[in-house]
């Protein structure tokens, strides 16, 4: 049967309508249908998926099956969820900055600024200027009128100049617009008032103000402090045999602020060839007599490369074997300018390291009115030396004489001197210009002078000179 439904009134507030007539097709009925049968259920729940969330929404109509739809809410960067139910979940920021905060400015140790902490509640500090490397922004405080000093304060500086005070030990004084200071000497100074705007510099007692200082490796540095007084002597710090030894401002006392001189002579010595054999060369030129008056020191340098194996050696008999012992030091070292005392026998022994013209080979010796009549010469050979006078009130006589030997042969020579020489050491004899050493001639009597062997060559020139 069917039923035909016409006149329907219009109802818009669905509340008020309570039945709905429906027809079902299979069984051809017609129904009444209440409001609440018609709707359909829906329902949102949450649910953890690893680190996300799924949403899932299900609707349901009364007698028939629920439907499902998801949606999938992915973490990305920065976010999180937590406490995850079916009735919800919580989003949570991961290491974002949730608020920035300014706080309150000090004074820098280093950094400009400081941020802490750098994610969460965030405070930024900003750092004023603290001195040195401190930095910051510049500090309150300044004006037209400071200046920012390099502690990181703010400071006024002094008005125009009117004047500045030195201050000594024993008073003040003031230095006013137009004055002139004069500072001399180095540091460690004090000053003094004397008069008005003039400054005295004293010496500060508690300074070793300078030193006296001794050549050639002589010894330690002497200071010079405050209140002494220099003295200068004559040396007396190296004594040999009773005789004091030394030279120039070679020596000091110890402990006190005496500088210790003497008056010093250097003889250079070289050893030479000039044809007929190797000569001792004192000052560049062979000296058959050298003349160092009584009182003073003589220094004998053989540095010089060309005395190695030939060490200088002073006695009362010319190439004696028995040296003079008396007021002499000898000095010898590797290194140069070293004045290093050795014994007579280390001289002679080390003398091609001494005299290696890099080294240091010395020979000193005092003359005083009680030395004998002496001799230099090299201690290894013989006929390279000479005599040693020493002028002054010994009244010495040099006699020159010189002839030719022609259409005839000799074996002595006879000199003109005053007096007979001593010996025929005080005879040097040069036969055409060439110097004859002592042992080619055989004796002495009285003014005579004879060879040791053979003959004066025919048609030369021989000069004898005779000290007495």
């Amino acid at each position: 049967m069917a039923v035909k439904f016409s006149d329907f009134s219009l109802e818009n507030n669905a509340s008020n309508i309570t039945n709905i007539v429906g027809f079902t097709t299979g069984s051809n009925l017609n129904v009444r249908i209440p409001p609440a049968n018609l709707d359909t259920t829906y329902t949102l729940a949450s649910s953890a998926s690893g680190s996300n969330v799924v949403l899932t929404l299900d609707g349901t109509k009364p007698g028939g099956t629920a439907t499902d739809d998801t949606i999938t809410i992915t973490q990305g960067s920065g976010i999180s969820f937590s406490s995850v139910t079916a009735a919800g979940f919580t989003i949570e920021a991961s290491g974002a900055v949730t608020t920035v905060d300014e706080g309150t400015p000090t004074a820098s140790t280093g950094a400009p600024l400081t941020v802490n902490p750098t994610t969460g509640d965030v405070k930024v500090i900003a750092h004023t200027y603290n001195g040195t490397t401190n930095v910051g922004y510049v500090p309150t405080g300044g004006s037209s009128s400071t200046f920012l000093r390099g502690d990181g304060t703010w400071v006024t500086p002094g008005g125009s100049f009117t004047g500045f005070q030195i201050v000594g030990d024993t008073g003040s004084q003031t230095v006013g617009n137009g004055d002139v200071v004069t500072f001399a000497g180095g540091t460690n100074i004090a000053t003094a008032v004397t008069a008005t705007d003039t400054v005295t510099i004293n010496l500060d007692t508690a300074a070793t103000i300078w030193t006296l200082a001794g050549g050639d490796a002589a010894g330690t540095s002497q200071a010079i402090t405050p209140g002494n007084t220099a003295q200068f002597k004559e040396n007396d710090g190296t004594v040999v045999n009773s005789v004091q030894v030394g030279g120039g401002i070679q020596t000091k006392a110890a402990a006190t602020d005496q500088l210790l001189l003497d008056q010093t002579s250097e003889q250079i010595v070289t050893m030479v060839n000039p044809g007929s054999g190797n000569l001792l060369y004192i000052d560049g030129a062979y000296q058959a007599t050298i003349v160092l008056p009584r009182g003073f020191t003589y220094e004998f340098n053989q540095d010089a490369a060309t005395n190695s194996g030939h060490p200088i050696e002073i006695g009362e008999v010319l190439d004696g074997s028995t040296p003079y012992a008396t007021g002499i030091q000898y000095y010898g070292s590797a290194s140069a300018n070293t004045l290093t005392p050795v014994s007579q026998a280390d001289y002679v022994s080390n003398s091609t390291t001494y005299s290696s013209g890099s080294g240091t080979a010395r020979v000193r010796i005092r003359i005083n009115q009680n030395s004998p009549t002496l001799y230099y010469y090299c201690s290894n050979h013989s006929g390279m030396g000479g005599s040693i006078a020493y002028g002054g009130a010994a009244g010495v006589t040099k006699t020159v004489d010189s002839f030719a030997i022609s259409n005839a042969t000799t074996n002595n020579i006879t000199v003109t001197s005053a007096t007979d020489p001593t010996s025929k050491d005080y005879i040097d004899v040069y036969i055409n210009g060439v110097y004859q050493a002592k042992a080619n001639f055989s004796a002495l009597s009285g003014k005579v002078l004879t060879l040791a062997a053979g003959n004066f060559p025919n048609g030369s020139t021989v000069e004898a000179v005779t000290t007495t």
